[in-house]
């Protein structure tokens, strides 16, 4: 929706800025270390799939940089990216960086932060969808990090103030999109382009019907709001609730009548419980020792 903006461009989700940045978010960063950065960037991230023309040489990229910092870094990156799509402003749609906001706060002070919220439920089957297929993947791990993304991103935004963080629901934007991004654009102190409300026709000219973003080729509706009412079992449904309930009542989420958890699902829950706490303690000592990037 804001890319349909010509002042504004957001390439693809960087993920990268607390592995590269997150021990040192003010230091500065050697010629080495710049070239370094620039070679795994373009080696290995996502991000750059749109870039046009060939990667900047690290010699030029350094002269273009007013300081040697991770900020003069990622503004002069993101801001030849914008220049390439005719835009003079530049943003990040990463959606780990919701657990994140303080490190990039310090990166840099004055960066606006927009936080949407949206069903738990929905979320979780979203996610399944996409990842789960990989181990770490399911409906426990989707609840717990519903709830742990959220309330970082809300911890965050509450120290912030709402000058600089703002949070909206999904499912107003997708049912009356102008009337929420009026107010959001007042927020970003940029105008609003009525093609924001129509983010489909960008979508459609950049994106293939098979991508992983496909669904951005749809206008925005209703269609995908209370999914898990016809696509969720009841044993995930009460596990996610069991896990999310406190945190969907605070953001207007009501829980479904389900009905207990008998003990075969009481059982699941504790078997899905021990290996996420395995598995987040084994991430958190290699994303330590640096041999796993931070989630």
């Amino acid at each position: 929706m804001l890319n349909s903006s010509p002042r504004i461009y957001i390439p693809p989700e960087s993920d990268f800025i607390p592995r590269f940045f997150g021990r040192d978010p003010t230091g500065s960063l050697t010629e080495a270390r710049i070239a370094q950065l620039l070679d795994t960037i373009f080696d290995k991230y996502r991000l750059v799939k749109e870039w046009k023309g060939d990667r900047p040489g690290a010699a030029a990229f350094l002269a273009a940089m007013p300081d040697r910092t991770p900020a003069a870094f990622l503004d002069t990156l993101y801001g030849m990216y914008a220049q390439q799509h005719g835009a003079v402003r530049w943003g990040d749609k990463t959606p780990i960086y919701a657990s994140y906001v303080d490190l990039i706060h310090r990166i840099f002070p004055k960066a606006k932060f927009v936080h949407i919220v949206r069903d738990g439920r929905d979320v979780a089957l979203s996610m399944l969808d996409k990842w789960g297929h990989e181990l770490h993947v399911d409906i426990y791990f989707a609840a717990r990090n519903w709830v742990r993304r959220i309330r970082q991103a809300q911890a965050s935004g509450a120290r912030l103030g709402p000058g600089l963080f703002y949070q909206l629901r999904y499912e107003d934007l997708v049912r009356e999109p102008e009337a929420v991004l009026r107010p959001l654009c007042d927020f970003l102190d940029e105008p609003y382009i009525p093609d924001m409300a129509q983010p489909h026709r960008l979508g459609r000219s950049q994106i293939a019907a098979g991508d992983f973003h496909a669904q951005v080729r749809q206008p925005p509706g209703p269609s995908r709001i209370a999914r898990w009412r016809s696509e969720m079992s009841l044993a995930d449904l009460r596990l996610f609730q069991h896990v999310a309930s406190e945190l969907m009542l605070e953001l207007g989420y009501e829980p479904a009548e389900a009905g207990t958890m008998p003990p075969g699902e009481l059982f699941r829950a504790a078997q899905l419980a021990l290996k996420y706490a395995t598995l987040q303690a084994g991430r958190r000592v290699l994303q330590a020792a640096g041999l796993f990037p931070p989630i």
